[in-house]
């Protein structure tokens, strides 16, 4: 493939010919540094209400101006950001035949037990037919361990989940009153979606929840499934102590009011929050005072804690707001309790944030951040390269020229990400596993490596990279093999047609592949793939389009034949946004469609689990699943590397012990910009701390 190999490699080469326009557009960026750090982005935010925003370029800037209850330090360890402190907790409940049983149950578990530390038994309780058990550490196992004590063998709880086709408002627990033999023991909903926990015969408890249901909210769109879940009630509990003395950027004082609205925003169909499945387990959400939040959970979810450093945003500005408005009254002027402070944003140019001296953990020493929207990626380096911005995300061309030159600190580490080819399986033609196969042994992706990334990248085996402590390093990644391509399209019942194209059915084998403009190395990726595949008889119509409408109109909408996109993933095991059966409407991350009730199995263990090697042995059979299924193709993990003008900034951040600590900016396991709300141009030192 000479023709794309000297477009791939020739593209450094012959960047003259349009220098002068991108150094022209360059001069148009004021060079007045001030105390401001300048960073540069080809996308620009969608919106910048965290809520709703699911774009990168959106989360840089939200990140500076919200907190999260958590955050993860350094070290990648979880620590409070708007709470100062938190507690976990369980409570199991199993249920018996009579209270006798119960008290039996009781009786055998306490002469068998021999370590109550490493079960996490705290206290226990009988209550008439229950017994109950309080946990330190939330999960299954240790229950499980502990009911295999009582000798007498628990009464089974089964789940059933509701979607109906309105809000459901008191039919659940009106159902349980009216039907005692069903045994419900709980109940929970949330607009159209239900739960309902119950002991009866479950053949019988369907059966009579389906007509009353009908009778109530109609049968048009009413789904009742099996809902995998312990056979006993497992409620974990998360107590959060918030900060005093937090403000709003608009002085307004934070309290556990704002947890609870956003919450229920999260919720709220209205918001259509693609983050919403992280919070679909929460029973409750109470805020007894104004520093306290308590939130129960239907089942255990281990994703819990890291799912509250989701952005929390100020209820005096937006509960009494339709999300509708929303757009037009925050999502363009957002107003948070972080370092920075939002002050501008000028469409297609630029969002600035200045310093918030209110911020709870002192004010940062920057005057603010200007994040820049350049038009495409030569634009951004040589915006980089005359100091127009302050940090630049290095091509993979450039690493080599940039570690040779001393007047650049480079920070590289293997990314969080991968990129892939995601295969839409709405549409008939991806639909044949062995199609997808077909496809992955069709793309040279060795080849890809090399020439796209120039060598700086290992080849994807799946949903996780190899810097994550449950990747699975046994998956062996899909051989390139055109032969074997070809066979499997013939097994598939495709036929080269007369123009070599192949053929089924009357169809051609003919999709269009579309990505985001201004990015050089998806339109890489997609011009190697457009030729690999015409070589087995497969035609690739290649359209790329400006970030927003790439996003908006088709991503979003899941109206796309194939799409070239990446992830760049959290530090997280939860994959239930992007792969659940249940994710795929507009403006959801299973953009895909992908489905299977193995893989859902899976993300619902995974969710509930608690244990590092059973995390590890349940996230390795999802990769090796999803792999397997290839809905995308998985094509390589890049290695990422920015640079800066040497001694461009130093950080200068709190220590131990009251210590401030004066130091380089450098690489830590949570990136070079963790401690971004203390960096400082050293023309502007901050004035030093004892």
């Amino acid at each position: 493939m000479p023709r794309v190999r000297t477009l791939i490699i020739g593209v450094p080469l012959c960047l003259t010919a349009v220098t002068a326009l991108a150094l022209w557009t360059v001069s148009r960026i004021s060079s007045d540094k001030k105390n401001e750090m300048y960073i540069g982005s080809i996308g620009e935010p969608t919106t910048l209400n965290p809520l709703q925003a699911a774009d990168s370029a959106a989360g840089a800037v939200t990140g500076v101006i919200f907190n999260g209850l958590l955050k993860y330090n350094a070290d990648l360890v979880i620590e409070g950001d708007l709470a100062e402190s938190w507690t976990m907790r369980q409570r199991s409940t199993f249920f018996f035949a009579n209270p006798e049983e119960a008290v039996q149950a009781a009786a055998n578990m306490e002469a068998q037990l021999v370590d109550r530390a490493a079960l996490h038994l705290g206290k226990y309780s009988v209550d008439g037919d229950k017994l109950v058990l309080e946990l330190t550490l939330p999960g299954v196992a240790d229950s499980q361990k502990l009911a295999a004590m009582f000798g007498v063998a628990p009464l089974a709880a089964k789940t059933l989940g509701i979607t109906a086709p309105k809000p459901l408002g008191d039919a659940l627990e009106d159902f349980a009153a009216e039907n005692p033999a069903a045994r419900v023991v709980r109940v929970w909903t949330n607009g159209n979606l239900g739960e309902i926990v119950f002991l009866g015969d479950p053949d019988t408890v369907r059966a009579g929840l389906q007509k009353f249901l009908v009778a109530r909210v109609g049968d048009k769109g009413l789904v009742l499934d099996d809902i995998v879940a312990p056979p006993f009630l497992a409620e974990p509990e998360v107590d959060f102590r918030l900060r005093d003395g937090v403000r709003w950027h608009d002085g307004a004082p934070f309290t556990s009011r704002d947890v609870r609205f956003t919450y229920n925003a999260l919720m709220d169909d209205r918001v259509a929050s693609p983050r919403k499945s992280d919070y679909e387990l929460v029973l409750s959400l109470a805020t007894p005072d104004e520093r306290t939040v308590r939130v129960v959970y239907r089942r255990p979810f281990s994703p819990a804690l890291e799912s509250w450093m989701m952005s929390i945003m100020p209820a005096h500005l937006l509960e009494d707001l339709a999300p509708d408005q929303w757009p037009m009254k925050f999502n363009r002027a957002p107003v948070g309790t972080g370092p920075f402070k939002f002050a501008e944003w000028k469409t297609n140019q630029f969002v600035r944030v200045v310093r918030n001296d209110d911020y709870f953990r002192g004010s940062p020493h920057l005057g603010g951040i200007v994040f820049r929207v350049l038009p495409d990626p030569l634009t951004l380096r040589l915006a980089f390269e005359t100091r127009q911005i302050d940090f630049w995300g290095v091509d993979p061309w450039a690493v080599g020229s940039f570690r040779q030159d001393d007047r650049f600190t480079l920070f590289s580490a293997p990314s969080n990400s991968y990129n892939y080819i995601g295969w839409n399986l709405r549409k008939p033609m991806f639909q044949d596993l062995r199609v997808r196969q077909a496809l992955a042994h069709a793309v040279n992706i060795g080849q890809m490596i090399r020439y796209v990334l120039y060598g700086y990248g290992v080849q994807s085996t799946g949903i996780f990279t190899p810097e994550m402590w449950f990747f699975n390093p046994d998956i062996r990644p899909l051989a390139y093999d055109p032969q074997k391509a070809r066979t499997l399209l013939a097994e598939a019942g495709w036929k080269p047609g007369p123009d070599g194209i192949l053929e089924k059915d009357g169809q051609r084998f003919s999709f269009t592949l579309i990505t985001n403009n201004g990015n050089a190395i998806r339109s890489d990726i997609a011009t190697l793939v457009q030729a690999d595949l015409k070589a087995i008889g497969i035609e690739v119509n290649v359209e790329m389009y400006e970030w927003a409408v790439f996003i908006k109109n088709f991503v979003n909408k899941g109206e796309f034949d194939a799409v070239v996109l990446g992830w760049a993933l959290g530090q997280g095991f939860d994959q239930f946004q992007i792969w659940h059966s249940s994710q795929t409407g507009p403006e959801q991350l299973n953009m895909v469609a992908y489905q299977n009730p193995e893989a859902d199995r899976l993300l619902q263990a995974i969710r509930e689990e608690f244990d590092r090697e059973t995390i590890i042995e349940l996230c390795g059979e999802l990769q090796q699943l999803i792999y397997d299924d290839q809905p995308y193709m998985f094509l390589f993990v890049p290695e990422g590397t920015s640079v800066m003008w040497k001694n461009a900034f130093r950080v200068y951040r709190p220590g131990p012990g009251g210590k401030w600590i004066d130091e380089p900016v450098t690489m830590t396991k949570a990136g070079w910009s963790h401690y971004l709300e203390w960096f400082y141009r050293p023309e502007y030192p901050p004035q030093q701390e004892n």
